[in-house]
């Protein structure tokens, strides 16, 4: 049975629906307008007609149509009977938002054992119980706990077994992600993370997976083995399931932040088609930082072709410069933002124009005197986007950060606080291709 009803389904039932602001039952129904969910919508009350325009009636019995999913808000002690309930009526896909199951005590555990049972007796499907609820940003459905907030819908889809790590999310607006999916599986008596693995595998809207998992089962692990050749999947890795996940073809994410971190790279850049990289920037210092972090993230700097190097020598470098890779322009002629705004424009044109070239990182430092422009240095070549940029924006003053980092999101450039994290992200993304490109290799043996 497909997943599907769950994220968008053509008509819902909620018990547990209230009508007094800042109760749950109340916040799933704002939810639902907030988002612009266009299905119907049927709600059980014992003595309301209506909730926020929504029509009410007294049983599961009385709602003149089956619901293709219900979402049960209710007390722990009366889940299992409606659960039952909903069956008799014929619903397939409930999501039980409801607490007070096995993560409380034995009986609650009881509980939730009874729910599995009823599930398998009667083919149905449930999510939680004690979930928050789902997101779905493409399908412009919610029944979220927690207030929902009307994004635009992305590209990256996310599964977590934490409520609080799953809710609004916001950890991710600082690196510009749009999501399409957001769910809380709570506690897993019937779909199970490697259920929506596949699905978010199987998913068009979903270009990239990301997940936290507070246990890795063995079915994460061979689910991940199973469809890593197919999407990126991104999730914080405990160091003892580390070297095993990877292995299955996960790409692991040291910190719960890391994994938007490295999520942005593979939404917003083009595929490298290897691991030889350029780097440009002011300080050396900074560009050790990057040289250090190469070989263990799987990349090499590139050897520049003869015209790059011209180009670099007459326009970029000054006469002081050792090397023309990392491209070390500092220090400029004078203190000016045109000036060096101009070398940054040049130094990636022509890099992006060099075949020995695979992906650019930008270490950017600067200050009010040589801030420049983003948009108007970097939008030729993030328009024709032939090869990853990455940006790690350090040491720029606080007045000109936020114009800085504006200017990069504009044009879809991910940007990272850090030259290691930035080299990081930059080697998953070469990984991830250079491993689906032998396996293609493989199949066509």
């Amino acid at each position: 049975m497909s997943l599907d009803s769950f994220f968008n389904p053509k008509s819902i039932l909620i018990l547990g629906a209230s009508g007094s602001p800042g109760k749950f039952g109340n916040q799933i129904l704002k939810n639902i307008i907030e988002i612009g969910y266009t299905g119907k919508v049927f709600l059980v009350h014992p003595n309301r007609d209506s909730i926020l325009g929504y029509p009410a009636f007294r049983t599961i019995k009385d709602i003149p149509e089956v619901p293709e999913t219900a979402i049960v808000a209710l007390s722990s002690d009366l889940v299992v009977d409606a659960v039952e309930e909903l069956a008799r009526r014929g619903v397939k896909n409930i999501i039980l938002q409801s607490s007070g199951f096995s993560e409380c005590d034995g009986w609650g555990k009881k509980k939730e054992e009874t729910l599995t049972h009823i599930a398998r007796e009667n083919n149905l499907r449930l999510i939680g119980p004690n979930t928050i609820g789902l997101i779905d940003y493409a399908n412009r459905f919610a029944t979220t706990l927690t207030p929902v907030r009307n994004f635009e819908a992305g590209e990256v889809s996310f599964i977590g077994q934490s409520g609080g790590l799953s809710g609004g999310l916001g950890w991710w607006q600082p690196n510009d992600l749009r999501f399409n999916k957001i769910v809380h599986l709570g506690n897993t008596c019937d779909v199970s993370e490697g259920e929506l693995l596949r699905f978010f595998a199987q998913d068009p809207s979903t270009r990239v997976i990301t997940a936290y998992f507070r246990r890795i089962a063995d079915e994460i692990v061979d689910v991940i083995r199973e469809i890593s050749s197919q999407k990126p999947i991104i999730l914080h890795c405990p160091e003892e399931r580390r070297e095993q996940l990877v292995r299955a073809g996960a790409i692991c994410a040291s910190l719960y932040t890391e994994i938007f971190e490295l999520a942005k790279i593979f939404v917003l850049s083009p595929k490298p088609k290897g691991n030889r990289v350029a780097i440009v920037g002011p300080s050396s210092g900074a560009i050790d930082l990057a040289l250090r972090s190469l070989e263990k993230n799987g990349l090499k700097i590139a050897d520049l072709g003869p015209n790059t190097v011209k180009i670099l020598k007459a326009k970029v470098l000054n006469e002081q410069a050792k090397t023309v890779n990392p491209v070390d322009y500092w220090p400029p002629s004078r203190l000016d933002g045109v000036e060096v705004g101009n070398k940054h424009k040049v130094a990636v044109e022509a890099l992006l124009e060099d075949e020995n070239v695979d992906a650019i990182i930008l270490v950017l430092e600067l200050m009010k005197e040589i801030e420049f422009d983003m948009e108007e240095a970097f939008k030729e070549a993030a328009e024709k986007m032939l090869k990853p940029i990455v940006a790690a924006c350090i040491q720029i003053e606080n007045d000109c950060y936020e114009r800085v980092v504006s200017g990069l999101h504009k044009l879809r450039i991910p940007v990272f606080s850090e030259v290691e994290r930035a080299v990081k992200a930059t080697g998953a993304l070469v990984r991830f291709y250079t491993r689906l490109q032998k396996g293609l290799k493989t199949e066509n043996a």
